[in-house]
Order: C-alpha cells, then structure tokens, then sequence
C-alpha cells in the first residue's frame, strides 16, 4: 500500500473515531439511545432492508447496460454478484481502494478482452448516477426551499453540496471539450484531476455513440435513488418519535453527498452527525434519535454487504486463481493509464 493511502486511511480512521466520540461520550445520550432501541418497532426494517437490496437490483441492471453498449455480455445475475461483492468491498477497504476497483477487476476477469471498456463502463455508470443525483436533489432542494434556507448552518451544507455537483459538472465539461477538440494531449500532466478528466473524455468519446443507452442508465439511477431514500425512511419510522418521511426526504440528498466525500471511513460519524444537525435543527428531532436513525439506515447497507462476502467466498471467476489486493490495484491502474494514454495520442476504439 502506498503511503499516501496509509496516510488517508489513518486520517479518515481519525476523523471517525473523533467524530464517534462527541457523538457517543454523553452517558445520558447513550441511555436515551438504548430506550428508543426498547420501544423501537422492528419490523419497519424489513421492507428497510428490501429498499437496499432494490438499489443493488438496480445498480445491477444500470451496469449491464452501460457494459452491452460496448459489447459486454455477462448475465444479470454474473454482473449482480459483482455488485454485491463490490458492496462487501466498500465496508472493508477504506482508503484509496474500494469496492468498485473490485468489481471492474473481476469484470476485466469475467472480459479479458474488453479490460478498458470494462472499466469506461463504470466510469459513465457513476456519471449516470451523479447526475440523476443532481436531478432528485434539485427537486428536493425547490420543494424544501424555506425550511432548508431558514439556517446559516443548513445553508452552509447546501453550498457544499453546490461546490460538489459543480465540481462534477466541471469535469464532464473538460472531458467533453478535450475530446470534442482533441486537447489531451495539451493537457498539463500535474494538472489536478488529470486522470478523471482523461477518463472521462475518453468515456464521453465511446458512449457518445449510444447516448440514448446513457439515458436509460439514468432513467434507471431514478428509483435507485427513491429505494435510497425508502432505506432511510423505513429506518426512521422504526422509532417512536421520528421526524417523517418529508422531514428525512429533505435532508437525505444533503448528508448522502456530504457524506460520500472521503472524510471519515464508509462516511461513518460524518453521516451521523449530519443527520443529528439537520434533523435537530430543522424538526426538532433528539439528537439521539436522530443518530439512531443513522446508524440503523447504515446497518441496513451492513447487512447487505455481508451478504457480499459470503457471494465473494463462493464467487469463482471466469479464470479462475486468487489474487491479491494489490495486484487487483495495479492491474486495474495499468488499464486506467492505457486509456489516457490512448486518449492523450487521439486513438479511438
């Protein structure tokens, strides 16, 4: 492991358990916490948990098309359980690796001649996914205008919020002009974000053919999200006193971006504490409580992401053999720098 990922990594293990701390230290907030989790209805967890389990059904149905689109065929079902395994990835690899460096190299496994287009199909399956983000949030956002407005602090997480989705927006920009002028090749190597911005034009470069492919991975990203959203609802009506469905749809866009930035590990303690802030905040909801709901939305994705192992200790790939963390690293990052190599020299597939 490179020192910078064992120096994120230590920072971001920092960051949680800090954050963990000022969340759990209070001895009267823990007792409060343990009396919810009495009274609390389970069973609302259930259709909690199949809410998470549709958003993997769905990523899975988005990558198999954005993958056939470049002459991929892999079953639904081959392709779900990389989505699970990446899912298992995502909770034990935090740092610089993470579940989707997994699953694109068991694809690249599963399509040994098609290694770059596998990984290009994940690139624009997280472009499809960020943008129909854009889209639920932007709606959330106008239709929770004023309560949303009303704070300094709720105002604050929305301008982050803003500089994340136009940071995104930036670089589909750059990657679309740099392949429509063909500007690869002038673009500075020290340049921040250089490798996303050659990814993505060469992304924009093949999926431009079948736009309309793309637009349905982003049809697709539409009830993904209002699964997302059910997973956290269901988790809060567990509890007596929640805040409601309208409370935490106002709020869940805001902490799931937030939290996806590589602050604390699998956005743990930051997620929490977004959530206690704004729901306390906006609805009066305990602090406690508010955590609570957190912690069982998260529990919810655990659950599933053991399920991942398990698929992972049974999964046999195409190739067959084992190998190790690193090696999937480096042999995923070889195929990254190919394509921005070929990129850079005006190629096209």
């Amino acid at each position: 492991m490179k020192i910078k990922k064992i120096i994120m990594t230590l920072v971001q293990a920092g960051v949680t358990f800090l954050l963990l701390w000022l969340l759990f230290h209070d001895p009267v907030r823990r007792h409060q916490m343990v009396q919810a989790l009495h009274t609390a209805n389970l069973l609302w967890l259930i259709p909690g948990f199949l809410c998470f389990g549709l958003v993997l059904v769905c990523g899975a149905f988005r990558w198999q098309l954005l993958m056939k689109v470049q002459g991929i065929s892999l079953g639904w079902f081959r392709v779900w359980q990389l989505v699970m395994i990446g899912m298992f990835f995502n909770l034990c690899l935090p740092g610089g690796v993470g579940g989707d460096l997994i699953k694109v190299f068991f694809a690249m496994r599963e399509a040994p001649k098609s290694k770059s287009a596998v990984l290009l199909s994940i690139i624009v399956d997280r472009i499809a996914g960020m943008f129909a983000l854009i889209i639920v949030s932007a709606g959330v956002f106008a239709w929770f205008y004023k309560p949303l407005m009303s704070l300094p602090m709720i105002r604050a997480f929305l301008l982050t919020v803003g500089i994340i989705f136009a940071a995104f927006l930036l670089l589909i920009l750059l990657g679309i002009a740099i392949d429509k002028f063909h500007l690869a090749n002038r673009l500075p190597a020290k340049m921040p974000g250089h490798a996303a911005i050659l990814d993505t034009a060469r992304a924009f470069s093949i999926y431009a053919r079948d736009w309309k492919a793309v637009m349905v991975a982003v049809l697709i990203s539409m009830p993904l999200n209002a699964f997302i959203f059910g997973t956290a609802i269901f988790a809060a009506f567990a509890f007596v006193g929640n805040p409601g469905a309208a409370a935490m749809s106002s709020v869940i866009p805001i902490v799931n971006t937030i939290s996806s930035l590589p602050i604390s590990l699998a956005g743990i303690g930051v997620r929490e504490g977004l959530f206690s802030v704004m729901l306390n905040s906006l609805y009066g909801t305990p602090v406690d409580l508010a955590v609570l709901i957190s912690i069982t939305g998260f529990a919810l994705g655990v659950g599933w992401g053991l399920i991942g192992g398990i698929i992972y200790m049974t999964y046999r790939p195409a190739d067959g053999g084992s190998v190790s963390i690193s090696d999937m690293e480096d042999q995923v990052s070889e195929v990254e720098h190919q394509i921005e190599v070929e990129e850079e020299s005006g190629d096209r597939v």
